[in-house]
C-alpha cells in the first residue's frame, strides 16, 4: 500500500480540502491511503473522519516569518522520523519549497506542488505567500492543478520548460446534488423562507470571494423585492466584517449566517438563484454543485474558468457592473427558471466530467505509478 502525505494548512470545510476529502473517500484505500501534514493546532472540521478512513494527522508549528528555524527543524525531524512517505502532495504552496526541499534531502521522494487558485488577495501576506510558492517549483517533481489557468498563474516556469502539468478536475458527489422537493419544502419550512426568493452563497468569509459586493448585490435585490432572503454558507477571517455590514445596512432579519456546513447539497436544493461575485478562483467548484442541483447561477465574468460551466444556468456578469445591475440581472434571469424540472440536473456533473470516482480512480494510478517509479528506481 502506498500512504501518500497530504501537506495542508487545516482540514476545514473548504473548496480544496473537500476535494482531497472526496477523493480520499472514493480511491481504494486497500492500495492508497492518505496521511495529513496540518499547520494549525485548532482541529479541523474532518479530522474525525481522516482518522475514521483510517488516515493519521501529525501537526507542524504554524508557519511564520518568526519561527521560520523552528519550522525548518520540524520538518527535518519529521521526515528524518518517516521515511515512509515516498509521495508528498503539496497543497499548501507557500511554504512547499521548504518542505518539499527537506522531504527530498532526507529520503527518495516525489513531490507534486498543487495549484487550487488562479490569483492571491491583494495583501502583504498574500503576494509575499505568491512569491515564496514559486520557489517550489524548483523542488516538484510534478504540477497539478485545478484549471489550467491556475497552472499558468503558479507554475509558469514550468510550463515554460513543459515540464510535466497535470489537471485535476475538482469532482464531487454528483448524487448529493440530486433536486428533492421534498427536501426543499421541509428546509424552506425550517427556515422561514417558503414563499420567498432565496439566494444563495457558499464560501470562506474572504478578500478573495468578495462577500461585501454580495452584501450591495442582496441589499438592491431587496429594493424591488422585499420578499427574498440570502444564505450565506461558510466561515472564515472576514465573517464579523461582513456580518458588522449586514447589521449596519438593516438586512439581519433577511440574511442567514449558516456556518461552515456538511449538507451543503441539501441546503442548494432551498435556494432559488446562487452567486458567486469572486474576485479570483482557481476554479469554483461551487458552480458545478449549485449547477448539479438546478441553480441559476451568477459568477464574476473572466475571473472564474469556463469550464465550470456545464448547463444553460450559468450567467458571468462583469464586476464593472454596478450591485443594481447584478441584482437586475439575478432577478430578471432567476425567473426564466421557475418551474423547470432540477431533479435531473445532477447527470449534467458527471457527463462534463466531474464524477468524483472517475477522478479518483485516475489520482490513484498517479500515485501508485510514482511509488513503482521510485522502487524502479532504488533497484
Amino acid at each position: 500500500m502506498v500512504r501518500v502525505l497530504q501537506v495542508v494548512g487545516k482540514m476545514h470545510y473548504g473548496g480544496m480540502e473537500t476535494l482531497i476529502m472526496n477523493l480520499y473517500r472514493n480511491i481504494d484505500r486497500s492500495r492508497v491511503q492518505f496521511d495529513f501534514l496540518v499547520h494549525y493546532e485548532e482541529p479541523g472540521e474532518y479530522d474525525e473522519e481522516i482518522r475514521r478512513l483510517g488516515g493519521r494527522i501529525y501537526v507542524m508549528p504554524k508557519t511564520t516569518f518568526k519561527n521560520y528555524f523552528i519550522y525548518k527543524k520540524a520538518l527535518k525531524d519529521f521526515f528524518q522520523k518517516h521515511p515512509e512517505y515516498k509521495v508528498i502532495h503539496g497543497h499548501l504552496q507557500s511554504v512547499a519549497f521548504l518542505y518539499h526541499k527537506i522531504a527530498k534531502k532526507y529520503g527518495n521522494r516525489y513531490c507534486i506542488t498543487h495549484a487550487h487558485n488562479n490569483g492571491v488577495e491583494h495583501s502583504i501576506k498574500g503576494r509575499v505567500s505568491y512569491f515564496t510558492s514559486l520557489l517550489a517549483q524548483k523542488h516538484t517533481d510534478e504540477f497539478w492543478g485545478c484549471s489550467m489557468e491556475a497552472c499558468r498563474y503558479f507554475f509558469p516556469k514550468a510550463i515554460k520548460q513543459h515540464k510535466e502539468v497535470k489537471i485535476i478536475l475538482n469532482g464531487i458527489e454528483a448524487e448529493k446534488y440530486r433536486f428533492c422537493e421534498e427536501t426543499r419544502r421541509k428546509l424552506r419550512k425550517e427556515a422561514g423562507l417558503s414563499g420567498k426568493l432565496v439566494i444563495g452563497h457558499v464560501g470562506r468569509f474572504t478578500e478573495q470571494k468578495n462577500q461585501s459586493f454580495l452584501i450591495d448585490i442582496f441589499e438592491e435585490v431587496q429594493k424591488k423585492k422585499e420578499d427574498s432572503a440570502l444564505v450565506l454558507i461558510g466561515k472564515g477571517p472576514d465573517k464579523e466584517k461582513i456580518f458588522k455590514k449586514v447589521k449596519e445596512k438593516g438586512l439581519l432579519e433577511k440574511v442567514l449566517f449558516l456556518g461552515a456546513r456538511e449538507d451543503v447539497g441539501e441546503l442548494m436544493m432551498a435556494m432559488d438563484a446562487f452567486v458567486l461575485p469572486s474576485l479570483f478562483e482557481g476554479f469554483g467548484i461551487v458552480l458545478v454543485e449549485a449547477q448539479a442541483a438546478g441553480l441559476p447561477c451568477f459568477c464574476t465574468e473572466g475571473k472564474i474558468p469556463p469550464i465550470t460551466k456545464i448547463s444553460g444556468f450559468y450567467y458571468p456578469i462583469s464586476l464593472k457592473k454596478s450591485p443594481k445591475e447584478w441584482a437586475e440581472n439575478i432577478l430578471k434571469l432567476s425567473s426564466r427558471h421557475e418551474g423547470t424540472d432540477r431533479a435531473e440536473q445532477y447527470r449534467l456533473a458527471i457527463s462534463h466530467g466531474f464524477d468524483i470516482r472517475e477522478i479518483a480512480n485516475d489520482v490513484e494510478k498517479e500515485y501508485t505509478d510514482f511509488a513503482q517509479r521510485l522502487d524502479g528506481e532504488k533497484k
